[in-house]
């Protein structure tokens, strides 16, 4: 009997994926390297939603490798972040002891007993009262954490690392250091840390010794085959069958990020009313019409999401001539190729201010690949252009600038033209996605 999956299982756009999850060898060959390293701290980094989570989760489990994890936001300091650490492990200490017969002297001792959870509270034995608090009370150190964590064989995740403001940073690289220190008692001692595209040589940038004791591991954006891959594994499993045409679609959409690739296919699978593995000898066939329907729904549910990220990359900070975000912005869309250059965007800027020198735009452009202005562009290093994060962005991006739009997409005239637009945008988004995975 075919087992029933739930189709919140299948695509999962905002959870690591389980069922559907893909092997991507190299990268996996690099994370096995590391994790048998003794010592060695791993940072695995690479742009939001291209399996970053998903892949570390997937090592962590199969393997039953025990871990911890702390979410960073942002303000935290690393007095916050340890002490996070710490209270996971909820470890206890004995605070005193008290004799309960009367034929005995009383009074509280000293004692330096530290114990897991099995400890909490007093208790009872016999005679005596044990009182015990928890430790994370006490003053901690990374000394002291390195070594609970390596006493309970765990390891440390410390999620979106790159939200860590820059002078805390700098003391998580001498942490990453204690951790190493402490590796020679506890090999499998490590901290694991998940960040955005440069997050690694942010920390080796704050200590070069750590140059060579961290392993780098960039996670990059899926290619065609792999995003197929997770499509297809979804069909078996709910048992239906989605047409070539809207697979390719889906993929091209995803421009290498399996995190849109889950997102649409959840939403194609609920417009065709399958909310588990269909019930039937006979395939369920996903009707094409039916992609333009999941299409729309999440252009309107990630109305907010894109307005959201169009507005925090290009909110004014300090306010330049020429160089704002939306002034860069608009002189990509201008020029409208598959990529840019620097001096692409200086020739159109110039088309305005023929004075205007461009010395600090590569500085104003690369900030607009960082999460500071949400990943709105990419940078591909091999041909030195830049290109939008993906096709909606871009199209949400056109529509704003050329109708002044502050609101929602959500009028049907609105919404078609931003169809419109994203549907010109597809093969631009494709070309560019194949050139870049091409050169990785």
């Amino acid at each position: 009997m075919k087992k029933t999956y739930q189709l919140e299982e299948i695509f999962t756009p905002s959870q690591p994926a389980k069922h559907t999850f893909v092997e991507r060898s190299s990268v996996k060959k690099r994370l096995d390297r590391a994790f048998r390293t003794p010592g060695k701290q791993i940072i695995i980094y690479g742009y939001s939603g291209a399996g970053k989570t998903t892949l570390l989760r997937n090592k962590l489990e199969t393997e039953n490798i025990n871990y911890i994890t702390t979410p960073c936001i942002k303000g935290m300091s690393i007095s916050d972040i340890v002490i996070d650490a710490f209270n996971q492990l909820e470890i206890y200490f004995t605070q005193g002891k008290e004799t309960v017969e009367s034929n005995k002297v009383g009074g509280t001792l000293s004692a330096s007993y530290l114990g897991l959870k099995a400890s909490l509270g007093a208790e009872t034995k016999g005679d005596s009262k044990i009182s015990k608090r928890r430790a994370v009370e006490l003053p901690i150190t990374p000394q002291t954490l390195a070594k609970f964590i390596g006493e309970s064989e765990n390891c440390w995740v410390i999620e979106d690392f790159h939200k860590i403001e820059s002078s805390n940073k700098i003391q998580m690289a001498q942490i990453m250091k204690v951790f190493m220190d402490a590796s020679v008692n506890y090999p499998k001692l490590k901290i694991i840390a998940i960040g955005a595209v440069n997050s690694a040589r942010e920390v080796v940038q704050f200590d070069p010794e750590m140059k060579n004791r961290i392993t780098e591991l960039q996670v990059p954006l899926m290619n065609e085959e792999s995003l197929n891959e997770i499509l297809n594994t979804g069909e078996k499993l709910l048992n239906i069958k989605i047409p070539t045409k809207i697979v390719d679609r889906i993929v091209s959409y995803s421009s290498g990020l399996p995190a849109v690739t889950h997102q649409l296919g959840l939403l194609l699978c609920e417009v065709n009313k399958i909310f588990q593995t269909h019930d039937s000898s006979k395939v369920f066939e996903i009707t094409q019409s039916s992609f333009e329907i999941a299409l729309d729904e999440y252009l309107e549910e990630n109305s907010d999401s894109l307005k959201a990220v169009y507005e925090f990359a290009t909110r004014i900070i300090h306010k330049r001539k020429n160089e704002n975000a939306s002034d860069i912005l608009r002189a990509i869309l201008t020029v409208n190729n598959e990529s840019i250059s620097l001096n692409d965007i200086k020739e159109v800027i110039q088309l305005d201010d023929k004075n205007y020198k461009g010395t600090n735009l590569k500085k104003y452009v690369d900030e607009l690949t960082t999460p500071s202005r949400s990943e709105i562009l990419r940078f591909n290093e091999n041909s030195m252009t830049y290109y939008f994060n993906n096709p909606f962005i871009k199209a949400y991006c056109q529509c704003v600038l050329r109708n002044n739009v502050k609101g929602k997409i959500n009028s049907s005239t609105l919404l078609k033209e931003f169809r419109k637009t994203l549907n010109k945008e597809l093969e631009i988004a494709r070309r560019a996605f194949l050139k870049d995975i091409s050169e990785l």
